[in-house]
């Protein structure tokens, strides 16, 4: 029954975190999350020779090149980015519930063999803001559901994060070689709902465990081409305050592909070590293990 319950429970970690990322989709490297609009300059021209006494004047107005948000001679625009994602990892660490523990080494593809559990998942990441300044909402929910001929699982999940950003370097130019630098802080909500009963619904493990950690971090972008852009985020969190983990590292890599003027395709590939230990007794909650997989986002800009 041990054998069973700790590959029960190392399961319902794997599949509770599954949507749980970030799948963080970059802060905009080119038009900064809004669709850019046009400046105009007015050039002075005449029917007739210029002279010092008397310059030359005009009334024609010319297009010029966009103007990028916060650029020295532009004006900050309001912009906000809506990203559903999705995020497949294997995870390698320990897990515990109660007083079953045990180590847990679960590759991407059995992952995605797991994922005709789920009974219902939401996941959406946003940004908005105004120039330089601004937040990413990211939600996630899961309900999987699962098990064998003797037992049978229920899991419900949500993650919550809030960040406050400030873009430090980067004046929204959206040529390639352009390079943007914002940095990060705020808080990450979890919330972990697992059940396992026996065929004749008898309740053998019946866990929920919920914390906050604060968060710090930055990402940084560079533009390849004018339509592709590489980017990285880091963030550190929990540092052990009250009932936070005691150490919750993100990283995340990958390139953002712009389709079109206000939409784009995003990939790459995450890693999320949580290390969280809560709890005595039956009321015991373990999660020390590193969570590694590739993601896919697509992203509208308003």
């Amino acid at each position: 029954m041990t054998a069973i319950l700790r590959a029960l429970v190392a399961s319902a970690v794997v599949l509770s975190l599954a949507g749980a990322a970030s799948a963080q989709t970059p802060f905009p490297f080119k038009d900064r999350g809004t669709t850019p609009g046009t400046g105009m300059v007015a050039v002075e021209l005449t029917g007739g020779p210029a002279s010092a006494a008397q310059p030359a004047r005009t009334d024609l107005q010319t297009p010029q090149p966009a103007e990028c948000l916060c650029e020295p001679t532009g004006e900050a625009r309001p912009w906000v980015v809506f990203a559903p994602y999705g995020w497949v990892f294997g995870i390698h660490g320990t897990v515990g519930a109660g007083r079953v523990t045990g180590p847990v080494d679960v590759s991407v593809g059995d992952a995605l063999n797991e994922l005709d559990k789920l009974k219902g998942a939401a996941q959406l990441h946003v940004e908005a803001g105004y120039g330089d300044v601004g937040f990413i909402a990211d939600v996630t929910y899961l309900n999987l559901a699962g098990g064998g001929a003797l037992t049978t699982l229920d899991s419900q999940s949500g993650l919550f994060e809030l960040l406050g950003l400030y873009r430090v370097v980067g004046a929204g130019d959206r040529g390639a070689g352009a390079f943007v630098f914002d940095v990060l802080a705020g808080a990450r909500y979890y919330h972990f709902s697992n059940t396992i009963e026996t065929a004749r619904s008898v309740t053998l493990a019946d866990r929920t465990s919920s914390w906050i950690d604060l968060v710090v971090g930055a990402r940084a972008g560079v533009q390849v081409t004018d339509d592709l852009g590489l980017f990285v985020r880091g963030d550190i969190g929990g540092f052990g305050i009250g009932h936070s983990s005691a150490q919750a590292c993100n990283v995340i890599t990958g390139f953002e592909y712009r389709c079109c003027e206000c939409a784009s395709l995003a990939g790459g590939y995450r890693w999320l070590k949580i290390d969280r230990e809560s709890g005595v007794g039956r009321d015991r909650f373990l999660l020390d293990a590193t969570l590694a997989g590739p993601f896919v986002a697509f992203a509208l800009r308003y």
